[in-house]
């Protein structure tokens, strides 16, 4: 299907897209649209700028009936200000057919429409309030699944989607699938017809070799504050992490700063980049981070192109979503190395020289016969590194530090009472007292924070602020239980 017309549309339709500007459907839209206008369940990878918005649009605008009883489809958004802008670009498109479209705001909830749209929350407050019903639903679309569940409204989708009618048509799509998202699938949609519209050939990335680093969250801050100190040491260049969200930029910028690494972003600097490091004219991009796993070939082309090193740090369930976008960029994917400090380095050096000593000039064949019954457990290689292990543990020279485990603690503050990470940053540093790099993850909510500490001093954390407040409110610190 070439063009609009081979999809049997009707004239006013066909009249209103020519108007729009709307010359022939994209690859996405070709595939999508019939499949769609069948009433199928669809769960569909797309990326930015594919053309979804049209090809959902089209399929609902063709097989909803007007002046249904009751809204015949939800279609939600992220965020507010997406439901809006959707429901703008939808709105003509179906107002041919007869279809009435309704934007559902927070505090503004749609009057009786065809087509509902909306973002979660404003979703379940119109619900709350008996604005909306979805017991008339044909159709429920989640536009941006990966981006909802990023910002803590997967709640609300499973609300949502459990009280639509079963019979329902659904319409996932996201520019990964996470493995929230295979479970939403795997209790609403399970028998979706799977799509998959990351385009195979697009313009690859200048930069041939991407970076990764697969960890839990917890570890990304200190290998990222090394990171950004070595970059900054190379003259004439500057660092970039690229965020998925505004708020987080601003609280990856503020721990950044209490780690001795100023970061060029402005309090009222909407994007979601921080800069680090001198951005003077004609100076190259050093290094180059995407903080979490880019959303789609657009997002990876902005987070990383034209930078000297290029490096994503994502959750290990992120990966297969990096390699299925590497492909099309023509990029090769290696893990992050992270190199040991100096000292390491010493003491591993000690260590071989005291290793090739005990082989060259000590008698190990005793050791050897008792050793020999091992040989069908393990390999030789794990024996030896077992027994260096031993060694380093009754060797006065120090060994690699690992990196921490952590303890997730509670505070008593949060949003509602301006609090912001170099507060707690600040407080802890300066009450317990302990180094910055002993602190990981923060995440500040309405009425509360967590932050993530090294273990070894999570109860020095919680005796040293016993008594503390932070911005004149108790801070009430103790180990967080969910």
């Amino acid at each position: 299907m070439n063009t609009f017309e081979d999809f049997k549309l009707d004239s006013d339709l066909l009249r209103v897209l020519a108007e729009l500007g709307y010359r022939r459907p994209t690859a996405l839209q070709q595939e999508a649209v019939p499949v769609i206008a069948r009433g199928t369940t669809v769960m569909g990878v797309a990326a930015a700028g594919s053309g979804k918005t049209l090809a959902y649009g089209l399929g609902l605008t063709a097989r909803l009936e007007p002046e249904a009883a009751g809204p015949q489809a939800l279609i939600l958004l992220p965020t507010d200000d997406a439901a809006a802008a959707t429901a703008d670009s939808l709105s003509r498109l179906m107002r041919s057919r007869g279809l009435a479209v309704a934007l559902t705001q927070p505090r503004s909830h749609a009057a009786v429409a065809d087509v509902v749209v909306a973002s979660p929350s404003a979703a379940m407050a119109a619900l709350e309030h008996s604005a909306i019903k979805l017991d008339t639903l044909g159709a429920l679309v989640v536009d941006g699944a990966s981006v909802m569940v990023e910002l803590g409204a997967a709640d609300s989708l499973e609300a949502l989607a459990s009280q639509a009618p079963k019979d329902a048509q659904r319409i996932l799509l996201t520019s990964f699938l996470a493995r929230d998202i295979e479970d939403w699938i795997e209790r609403h949609a399970r028998r979706a017809r799977r799509l998959n519209w990351i385009p195979s050939e697009v313009e690859p990335l200048s930069t041939k070799t991407v970076e990764y680093w697969t960890a839990p969250r917890a570890t990304w801050l200190p290998v990222l504050t090394r990171l950004l100190k070595s970059a900054t040491e190379k003259s004439g260049g500057f660092s970039t992490v690229h965020c998925r969200l505004e708020r987080e930029a601003r609280a990856l910028a503020d721990q950044l700063a209490v780690r001795g690494i100023p970061a060029q972003r402005a309090e009222d600097d909407p994007s979601t980049h921080v800069r680090c490091g001198e951005a003077s004219e004609g100076a190259a991009s050093r290094l180059a981070v995407s903080w979490g796993a880019p959303a789609d070939l657009a997002g990876a082309r902005t987070a990383l192109d034209g930078a000297d090193r290029s490096v994503v740090f994502l959750e290990p369930r992120e990966l297969a979503h990096l390699q299925q976008l590497a492909g099309p960029l023509a990029v090769r994917l290696t893990a992050l190395k992270t190199a040991p400090p100096a000292e390491a380095l010493r003491s591993a050096r000690v260590t071989h020289e005291q290793l090739r000593d005990a082989a060259a000039n000590r008698d190990l064949e005793p050791y050897m016969l008792l050793l020999e019954p091992l040989l069908d457990e393990f390999t030789p290689v794990q024996l030896a590194a077992a027994a260096t292990a031993l060694f380093r543990e009754q060797s006065p020279v120090s060994a690699v530090e690992p990196l921490p485990a952590w303890t997730r603690l509670y505070f008593a503050v949060g949003r509602r009472d301006g609090i912001r990470p170099a507060d707690l940053v600040g407080a802890i540093t300066g009450e317990a007292p302990i180094s910055g790099d002993r602190i990981g993850r923060i995440e500040i909510k309405d009425t509360h924070t967590s932050v993530e500490v090294a273990a070894s001093v999570a109860d020095q954390v919680i005796k040293s602020l016993a008594t503390a407040t932070i911005r004149g409110r108790p801070a009430n610190v103790r180990v967080f239980r969910e």
